[in-house]
């Protein structure tokens, strides 16, 4: 028993370790080292032709954006790279003669890896390409300045830089499972059964994220302007894509969805309109009240910068019960309409009183029996 595994042992030494044999592995190996070598001599030559052909392209007549150029030469190069070291593995598995795929699959699989790497390679390029063209739809490229204000820009530009990439990488999928013969419409119908349902379980918050793009985009409020929206007035603290915050002037803070948003009256955006009334009384001539009230409302444009325009005096706006009521209109910059009602009403009642024209208040005349006449002021 044991010389007959003593026996087994040395034909199995003549058979691997006989001369022939260790000639054959001597061989191959060799060739597989001068192929590596070769490999890497090829890898090192190619990536600096690489190099130098994009340095040509960045620079020539032709020249593309930058980040583009750094973009498909990483590409290119990884491609190469790749390239090579599978080619260098068939030729090794052909050496040692082990047959592992045929040259019809082989010429199959290789079309398909090389139509994906294709299909990455133009998604990278138009991801490249959209984000430049998105950056630009906000800059002015006659002016060289921003269209929106620049957090908006920023707001909005990485808004459609996610939905662009997402775009692009599911569209790119698709292509690469066709590509190796995997039916897609399952996998599109699925999508849009998903997609449907969480439509309807996040109606709200996809409505307020579409209504908050739209406000950030129509430019309709900015941060610090006062504006009512949705029933609250105040300044807008805060905006974004699902919510607005806005802070009355009494403190309080409301966050509001942006769905809720429907009408939004804007106090900052153009001349806003200061307006003041003021009554004299019956028995004052009206022209020598309006005259003084327009020299007033001159001063008060020299002295005021917030007032924009020289305040009208339009007239005798109404009779009321015990004053004639005259009205003063001025143009502001906006916000500061409120100061400015404030300013006038003090100005107009300095003058008013300066030149002895009576604003009247309530007064009550008080007969006593005797016949004698008390009146009784502020009451």
């Amino acid at each position: 028993m044991e010389a007959s595994g003593f026996r087994a042992v040395e034909n199995l030494l003549e058979t691997y370790l006989s001369p022939p044999v260790l000639w054959y592995w001597g061989i191959n190996l060799g060739k597989v080292l001068l192929l590596f070598i070769a490999a890497r001599f090829v890898i090192y030559v190619g990536k600096k032709v690489i190099e130098k052909l994009f340095d040509r392209i960045e620079t020539g007549r032709f020249a593309m954006d930058e980040n583009l150029a750094q973009t498909a030469e990483v590409l290119v190069r990884t491609f190469f790279v790749y390239g090579i070291y599978f080619l260098v593995l068939l030729f090794v598995l052909e050496i040692f003669q082990i047959p592992v795929i045929k040259a019809e699959d082989l010429k199959e699989i290789g079309g398909n890896i090389f139509k994906s790497v294709v299909i990455l390679i133009a998604a990278r390029l138009v991801l490249r390409f959209g984000g430049v063209v998105i950056d630009h739809i906000f800059i002015s490229e006659e002016e060289g300045e921003l269209i929106l204000e620049g957090r908006r820009a920023q707001t909005l530009s990485v808004l459609l830089r996610s939905v662009l990439m997402y775009v692009v990488y599911f569209i790119a999928g698709l292509m690469i499972l066709e590509t190796f013969g995997v039916r897609t419409n399952s996998i599109l119908a699925t999508a849009g059964i998903a997609g449907l349902a969480v439509g309807f379980g996040a109606q709200n918050l996809v409505r307020d994220v579409i209504t908050g793009f739209f406000i950030i985009f129509e430019d309709q409020f900015s941060v610090g302007e006062y504006v009512t929206v949705a029933g609250v007035t105040g300044v807008i603290e805060e905006m974004g894509l699902r919510t607005t915050k806005v802070r009355e002037w009494t403190g309080q803070l409301h966050i509001i969805p942006n769905g809720e948003i429907s009408k939004v009256t804007n106090y900052n955006r153009g001349k806003m309109l200061a307006l003041v009334t003021v009554g004299i009384a019956y028995e004052e001539d009206v022209d020598r009240a309006i005259e003084v009230m327009r020299q007033a409302a001159e001063q008060a444009y020299h002295d005021l910068p917030s007032i924009v325009e020289v305040p009208i005096v339009q007239g005798v706006v109404e009779l009321a019960d015990s004053a004639v009521v005259i009205r003063v209109i001025a143009h502001t910059v906006p916000g500061e309409q409120w100061s400015v009602e404030r300013e006038l009403r003090k100005r107009l009642k300095q003058a008013l009183d300066a030149h002895g024209i009576e604003i009247p208040y309530p007064r009550r005349v008080i007969i006593a029996e005797d016949g004698k006449q008390e009146t009784v002021e502020g009451v």
